[in-house]
């Protein structure tokens, strides 16, 4: 299994294949890597649809505190925010 840090490059490497992305971001999930979730989720120039998943990874790890913290982050797009408002 990658580690942490090598999935989080995958997922934030444009020039990685969409399902690799999306593997990666699941991959996170599996490994409860919150943190690397959570800074996908606020990362500004990457898809929209890789910051959704990582959101909803968040909620599938019940990831409370980093769903909070979205919650409050004035830096994150109204709907991602409002989407981590729901998971909590």
């Amino acid at each position: 299994m990658s580690s942490p840090r090598s999935l989080f490059q995958t997922v934030v490497d444009k020039s990685a294949p969409r399902h690799a992305r999306e593997d990666a971001i699941d991959a996170l999930a599996a490994a409860g890597a919150t943190t690397q979730l959570r800074v996908v989720a606020v990362t500004s120039g990457l898809d929209g649809r890789y910051r959704r998943t990582a959101l909803n990874a968040l909620g599938q790890c019940r990831a409370m505190n980093e769903l909070e913290t979205l919650v409050d982050d004035r830096s994150l797009a109204q709907p991602l925010r409002e989407r981590a408002e729901e998971l909590t």
